[in-house]
């Protein structure tokens, strides 16, 4: 794996853009200190803090937290750059796969996959959208970025043509 840090950076920046989890439920230990920023139609930006009570029950929005534009420069913008620079403060606070003591116990094994089918399928196959009638690139793309967001994320169906190297 140390020989395809852009491999890794791809999947975490498709994870940020895109992520699977919706919202991260907390049951919160001790009181805890929330830092958030608010801005004005102006553009003028203002931070603040705000103290929750231990015991509260605590839901993480994880697109939002990804899509931060004061943690990650340019948010909307697929950049796997960002994570072999680790310029973006939230590449530091990414929440896909939970934090702290609660971290996914399959992170690494999830990350180790990903990269493996990955890299195999990029080593074998050239692989292309398959349009549908009359769509361009430009439609392609919003349909295919295009999920439905419930519990989690659902990706739309879409064809993939694979051409073996």
């Amino acid at each position: 794996m140390p020989n395809l840090p852009l491999t890794l950076a791809v999947i975490y920046e498709s994870l940020r853009l895109r992520d699977l989890v919706m919202t991260l439920p907390k049951l919160l230990a001790e009181d805890t200190v929330i830092p958030y920023s608010t801005w004005t139609d102006d553009g003028i930006i203002s931070h603040h803090t705000r103290t929750i009570k231990a015991g509260s029950h605590l839901i993480i929005d994880s697109p939002a937290c990804s899509r931060n534009p004061f943690a990650y420069s340019d948010s909307e913008t697929f950049n796997p750059m960002r994570w072999i620079t680790k310029t973006d403060m939230g590449v530091n606070n990414f929440s896909g796969f939970s934090m702290g003591v609660r971290v996914c116990i399959g992170k690494r094994m999830a990350e180790i996959e990903m990269i493996t089918v990955i890299g195999v399928m990029c080593k074998e196959f050239r692989m292309s959208h398959v349009p549908q009638e009359g769509e361009g690139r430009d439609e392609m793309v919003k349909r295919v970025l295009k999920g439905s967001e419930e519990l989690n994320l659902r990706p739309p169906k879409f064809g993939l043509k694979l051409e073996k190297r």
